[in-house]
C-alpha cells in the first residue's frame, strides 16, 4: 500500500513479505538513474510488514525506477533459475 507519494519520493508499506527480497530491491534501485535514496525497514508493530521508500531527484519519477528496478530483480531470478536448473537438473 503507497502511504506517501509525491514528485520525488514514495513511501509504502509491504504486508507479509520477508525482508531479504527488499535488500536485493533496495541494492538495484540504488543503481537506478536518479535515485537519491533507498531502503526498508521492518514494521516495529505486530503487523509483518516491510516499510519500503525511495528518493529520486530531477525529474526521475519514483515509481518509474521502482518498477524498473522491479523488472531488474525479476531478471536476476528467471536468470539464476535457469542457470540453477541447467546445472543441477
Amino acid at each position: 500500500m503507497i502511504q506517501s507519494l509525491e514528485k520525488n519520493y514514495l513511501r509504502m508499506q509491504i504486508k507479509d513479505d520477508p525482508h531479504t527480497l527488499y535488500n536485493l530491491l533496495r541494492i538495484v534501485t540504488l543503481e537506478e538513474e536518479g535515485v537519491v535514496m533507498a531502503g526498508y525497514a521492518r514494521d516495529r508493530t505486530f503487523e509483518n510488514s516491510v516499510m519500503f521508500q525511495l528518493r529520486t531527484e530531477g525529474d526521475v519519477d519514483p515509481k518509474d525506477a521502482l518498477i524498473s528496478a522491479a523488472r531488474k530483480v525479476a531478471d536476476m531470478a528467471t536468470q539464476f533459475k535457469e542457470a540453477f536448473e541447467d546445472t543441477y537438473l
